[in-house]
């Protein structure tokens, strides 16, 4: 032990608090040497020796303060000049019996100096190194009522020295730890799954020693508010549109730190005082949502995103957790911001992708379309009517994809336009366009949406959609009729697709979108347009046919919120 505190005075070390403590203890060493001086004390003998040793303890105190600027000696004096510290008050104590009560409160400067260096344990076996001198004292020359006194006080004043710094080390502790935070690849971000998140609460639960940690946040443009609850070593993750982050704590407290015992109206601490709340600290439905009662939050804003971290169950919040709560809170808020540049940086490239793709398709399978209609015309001129009627339905399909190219190299940039058009429409024209493709019967019902205004990015995505599910219904299926329902909410486009195949081979029953991704069926390409448009999708099939559901956020005058990037060729 003696070699670790040893150790532990040859580390770095605050020089501010080294600058005090010899400050402190030159100013005790003056103010005792003149209190000696001039009182009369008559009882004393070698009254001018024990001045001396005070002078000298003076001038001691002065070159231990100079000492990282004359030397340059900042670490490796620390216990030594500690020992004389405390055989200098001993030597004073013991020599001068009648005045022991008056040098044994410089016991104190001893010990805060030990907490200062080495925290708890300085305080420690500074309080038993001490108490083994006052025995030996005690034996010496003591009187018991004395000796009792003083040890008590001893024990008192090291053992809040040593609870004073148990805390300081655990904190700086905390700290560390926190700095150590995980190390995620760049790949992680762009995942659908954001394990990065898991791993980053996981981190900030083992840190603060909490249970639960909850963080809620909203992304730029769009209408969710996302939800990450992190309990038994596992994450779950949600969305909902029914609370906004500006109604998920008191008014008060919607841009402080606050920690409380309990979420309903009471008072709690924040890092400007305690604060008495009349209203519910905690959303009323959140709290009963997620059972919250001892909690402790931080907000964050950013760029692209803005929300909260609470961190939940565990009881006895102090100060020093509003300040740990504050660097999660703005670690999180880099993650998190990480992430959408992530998402930002991959449509670019995909955008750019798309350019080149575009260019192509222009110089290549457009002017093949061209040629192959001419070929087709010629041909037909020198047939029967018949054929020449068939011709011509081959020669038009030809057509609409020319202009379904065209209109794509002509927009080129994925972004969405100001102007809305009508999704009924839209859908009316593109089933009888995919009627007449594939020969299939398709039953659009939309009466509830006849009405809904989207972006022509979204309506875009939407026939795609639609299109790849009805080729997947003619072509593997053998399906000859398809029902198409649209609904609108406030916040979403609610699109089913049902078929009268003969359902998925060897795949019967529900599936979620992470299911079909994991079991590797389903129409994937459908799947990947969904997630890059940040939508839902289930899958539901029996030898009856397939059903696909599919939610995706509106973004129509009422709700303009959302971008839609997904790329039409991906």
């Amino acid at each position: 032990m003696f070699d670790a505190l040893y150790a532990a005075g040859h580390k770095p070390f605050d020089l501010a608090v080294e600058r005090l403590i010899a400050f402190l203890r030159v100013s005790l060493a003056l103010f005792s040497l003149i209190a000696f001086v001039t009182s009369p004390w008559p009882q004393l003998q070698s009254r001018e020796q024990f001045e001396l040793i005070l002078a000298i303890y003076a001038v001691f105190g002065l070159g231990v303060a100079l000492l990282p600027t004359l030397a340059g000696l900042r670490t490796g004096w620390q216990l030594p000049v500690h020992l004389i510290d405390i055989g200098v008050i001993s030597v004073l104590m013991y020599f001068l019996q009648s005045l022991s009560s008056t040098f044994f409160i410089l016991y104190v400067f001893v010990l805060l100096s030990a907490t200062s260096r080495w925290n708890w344990r300085g305080a420690l076996w500074t309080t038993i190194f001490v108490f083994g001198l006052q025995v030996i004292m005690f034996l010496a020359a003591g009187t018991v009522v004395q000796f009792a006194l003083q040890s008590a006080f001893l024990f008192i004043i090291g053992g809040m020295f040593a609870f004073f710094g148990a805390g300081r080390e655990r904190s700086a502790d905390r700290l560390n730890q926190i700095a150590v935070w995980p190390s995620n690849r760049a790949q992680s971000y762009t995942d659908t799954d954001n394990n990065w998140l898991d791993a980053s609460l996981s981190h900030v639960a083992t840190v603060l020693e909490v249970p639960r940690i909850l963080l809620l946040w909203e992304i730029t443009q769009e209408p969710y508010l996302f939800t990450a609850l992190f309990a038994d070593g596992k994450c779950q993750q949600a969305r909902t549109t029914a609370v906004r982050i500006s109604n998920l704590v008191s008014a008060q407290l919607e841009n402080l730190t606050f920690a409380s015992e309990a979420a309903e109206p009471k008072e709690c601490i924040t890092s400007a005082g305690t604060k008495h709340e009349t209203d519910p600290i905690v959303n009323s439905s959140l709290r009963s949502l997620f059972k919250i009662s001892s909690v402790c939050s931080a907000p964050f804003a950013g760029e692209f995103c803005r929300g909260r971290v609470f961190m939940l169950d565990r009881a006895g919040w102090g100060e020093d957790d509003l300040a740990l709560a504050e660097v999660v809170a703005s670690r999180l808020l880099f993650e998190l911001e990480h992430d959408a540049l992530c998402v930002r940086l991959e449509e670019t490239a995909a955008s750019r992708e798309r350019v080149r793709l575009a260019r192509d398709l222009h110089d290549s399978v457009l002017q093949s379309l061209a040629a192959a209609g001419l070929q087709l015309k010629l041909i037909a001129s020198r047939l029967e009517q018949n054929v020449q009627l068939e011709l011509g339905n081959v020669r038009k399909l030809l057509s609409d994809e020319q202009q379904r190219i065209r209109k794509f190299v002509e927009r080129r940039q994925p972004l969405p336009s100001k102007q809305h058009i009508n999704l009924h429409d839209e859908l009316q024209r593109e089933t009888e366009a995919i009627e007449r493709r594939w020969g299939c019967r398709v039953l659009l019902q939309s009466a509830s949406t006849k009405d809904a205004m989207v972006s022509p990015e979204l309506a875009r995505q939407i026939n795609f959609v639609l299109a790849e599910a009805v080729a997947n219904a003619v072509q593997h299926g053998n399906a000859s009729r398809v029902n198409v329902s649209v609904k609108q909410t406030p916040n979403e486009i609610q699109l089913q697709i049902r078929d009268n195949g003969v359902g998925l081979s060897g795949a019967n029953g529900n599936y979620n979108q992470k299911e079909l991704a994991t079991l590797g069926i389903g129409p994937q390409s459908i799947s990947k347009r969904v997630t890059e448009l940040r939508g839902r999708l289930a899958l539901s099939s029996s030898p009856r046919g397939v059903e696909l559901r599919i939610d995706l956020a509106c973004d129509g005058p009422a709700t303009k919120r959302t971008k839609y990037v997904a790329h039409a060729f991906g």
